[in-house]
């Protein structure tokens, strides 16, 4: 008998019932528990993953298990396969709406979350609350050095990709355009196409909204997002949808 289809996520640690703090390892977690796919997390580090950064999978399927790195491939290996269905086939969107939501995941992905990045890594004050969050309940030697060389790392890299070459202010401006955009599209239906079940657009932006109010360490964008009457909903009836458990984050965007 050919067994069920099971997924292994190899991401960084999370707290029980909290979103990840990788925006990738929570947006691929939010396919796969949309799909009811059978998953589940194990925790590891960039430096182990076979592209050097995370998320990575190991898939058992047809008596076979292979390992996918990168949530944007894994998303696509899985589909391909048919071992989940497309959500924008069954949301029946059209080639140009498809056309349009890999614009926005490219602009979620590639400029808001980066921007985000920077604001945990690079602003001194938002570092601290970020090293806290991330390393504080792990052993002293662990807590002393792993906070120095991530932000060493990613400060290096966002320099490479540009936006690290940015004052806060240029960066905290490219979050209100993309802010902006994004609660103009969701002013106008319940997802981003219309329609009454959700795309690959907005299983994405969902997955990065959660990662960022699931922290406090990107103050600026949670702030325009909880006091968003379009996006802060929209998180709230995506997390009750898909992620019941995240009790704070339901108490957060509920609150505000």
């Amino acid at each position: 008998m050919t067994s069920s289809p099971h997924v292994v996520l190899l991401g960084v640690p999370k707290k029980p019932n909290h979103p990840s703090p990788s925006g990738y390892c929570q947006k691929l977690e939010t396919f796969l528990r949309y799909s009811s796919i059978s998953y589940e997390l194990r925790d590891t580090y960039p430096f182990k993953a076979p592209k050097g950064k995370v998320p990575y999978t190991e898939i058992t399927h047809d008596g076979k298990t292979v390992t996918i790195p990168d949530s944007h491939f894994i998303i696509q290996y899985l589909v391909e396969k048919d071992l989940i269905k497309e959500p924008d086939e069954l949301a029946g969107l059209t080639a140009a709406q498809r056309a349009e939501s890999r614009a926005f995941q490219a602009y979620v992905e590639e400029v808001l979350y980066l921007a985000i990045v920077y604001d945990r890594w690079c602003v001194d004050e938002n570092y601290a609350v970020t090293a806290q969050e991330t390393f504080g309940d792990s052993p002293w030697l662990v807590r002393s050095i792993m906070p120095w060389f991530l932000r060493w790392r990613i400060t290096s890299l966002l320099y490479s990709a540009g936006i690290g070459r940015h004052s806060p202010e240029e960066v905290h401006r490219l979050q209100k355009e993309a802010f902006e955009a994004l609660e103009a599209k969701y002013a106008e239906h319940k997802y981003l196409h219309g329609g009454e079940l959700p795309s690959c657009i907005d299983l994405t932006v969902y997955g990065f909204l959660a990662n960022i109010l699931a922290t406090d360490g990107n103050p600026y964008f949670t702030n325009l997002v909880l006091k968003s009457t379009v996006l802060r909903p929209f998180v709230g009836e995506m997390t009750r949808l898909l992620f019941p458990e995240y009790e704070d984050l339901l108490a957060k965007v509920q609150s505000s």
